[in-house]
């Protein structure tokens, strides 16, 4: 399969499974969440494929956390101040940003970063069929 449908699949799985985890917690969602849930997958898929050349777990979590506060920040200045939209407001929340980001949900998008690392990998076997051996947690080394 080749590199650009690899990443509209994980792209599309990544709309799909972000709405749905909205849905379900908030009981609704907005169709550019899912869009943002998209983009934010694809990213995890590069940082596995940087995983692969010896990024450790931890920064990718810490990559990909940044990556999401950053793109919440955007989508939250554009879509909830500049278009009115009232998506979301972490106004009411202690150490927020514009009520755009916050500390508590840096600290949820960090383990949800982890989760979708571990889901990724199983995109890629289940879905994607690669062979390479997933690399879970960290490689084995031969001690």
């Amino acid at each position: 399969m080749c590199r650009c449908l690899k990443l509209l699949v994980v792209f599309i799985i990544g709309c799909l499974t972000y709405g749905i985890l909205e849905v379900v917690c908030r009981g609704y969602t907005f169709i550019s969440m899912g869009l943002i849930g998209g983009i934010c997958m694809v990213v995890l898929h590069l940082l596995n494929d940087e995983r692969r050349n010896g990024m450790g777990i931890g920064m990718a979590v810490v990559v990909s956390t940044a990556f999401i506060l950053s793109i919440e920040l955007f989508s939250g200045e554009l879509l909830n101040r500049m278009l009115n939209m009232h998506i979301w407001s972490y106004s009411q929340l202690p150490l927020n940003f514009d009520g755009q980001i916050c500390l508590l949900y840096g600290i949820l998008w960090s383990g949800l970063s982890f989760v979708g690392i571990v889901f990724d990998e199983w995109i890629r076997l289940k879905i994607l069929k690669e062979k390479n051996f997933p690399i879970l947690i960290t490689k084995r080394s031969n001690i």
